[in-house]
């Protein structure tokens, strides 16, 4: 590399001092001048909520759809040649379970037992003498 046609490895090693300024800092500056920002007014507004709709049962559809899921059931433990059924009794509103002995067709076991749907079907035939809404 030369500087001005001159090889820089012929130039004598010389030092040049070389000064630099910093910058002059101020103790206290002065404050910035405070600026405000325009005030807006937001009034609050009414917000409308709608109620969320109403779940609608219907009860025709729904034991339909009871009635096909017990018979659904029993297709398939029939099927699997198990000894289980699935029913539903009206009158005490209940899920009824039987176990059966598959060789002899026998009940095993029910729940709810047969007493205790005698008793909610007593307690159902009840009702409208035990207690009354107009009274």
């Amino acid at each position: 590399m030369s500087i001005s046609g001159i090889p820089t490895n012929s130039l004598p090693a010389t030092s040049i001092p070389v000064t630099i300024k910093a910058p002059a800092i101020v103790a206290n500056p002065q404050p910035l001048p405070a600026v405000s920002a325009p005030k807006v007014v937001v009034a609050p507004q009414p917000v409308a909520v709608q109620a969320p709709e109403p779940l609608r049962i219907d009860p025709v559809k729904m034991g339909r759809q009871l009635e096909e899921v017990v018979s659904m059931l029993n297709h398939q433990m029939e099927q699997t040649k198990r000894g289980l059924g699935f029913s539903i009794d009206r009158v005490a509103h209940e899920n009824v379970v039987i176990v059966r002995d598959t060789n002899t067709g026998s009940i095993v076991r029910q729940i709810p037992t047969q007493d205790v749907l005698n008793i909610a079907h007593s307690i159902e035939s009840l009702k409208g003498i035990l207690y009354s809404k107009l009274a």
